[in-house]
């Protein structure tokens, strides 16, 4: 094992608005904290800026954090398309417009290649 990777990882500093920060950290001996670290696998990711984008697809685990208020709470399994819009429709899954309005969301998520969460917003 290198010195890096043995190397203890701390928290971000100053406020955190995304869960993925619980699964990264910077090395201690970083001061200017620019190189993120996978606390899992001891990675360095690319997140120029502090953008969490990258932070959210490595590993693949990582893409299924859900937000949360707590940072430190577990997270939980990622809901189908599916599952995330049927929760706030009212139509019946058997009907005929429930099943367009899937098909309509599918498509619009697809070709517009946009995040799943896109159904969560208002």
């Amino acid at each position: 094992m290198s010195a890096a990777s043995s190397e203890e990882i701390v928290n971000k500093r100053g406020k955190v608005s995304s869960p993925v920060w619980q699964f990264f950290g910077y090395y201690k001996s970083d001061r200017s904290q620019t190189n993120v670290v996978c606390k899992l696998c001891k990675t360095v990711v690319p997140a120029k800026t502090g953008n969490t984008t990258n932070l959210m697809y490595h590993p693949l685990e990582h893409s299924r954090i859900q937000p949360t208020t707590s940072v430190a709470a577990t997270p939980h399994k990622q809901q189908t398309t599916t599952e995330r819009y049927s929760a706030s429709v009212p139509y019946d899954k058997e009907s005929k417009r429930y099943k367009d309005i899937m098909e309509a969301v599918a498509y619009h998520i697809a070709k517009d290649m946009l995040p799943l969460s896109t159904v969560e917003k208002p």
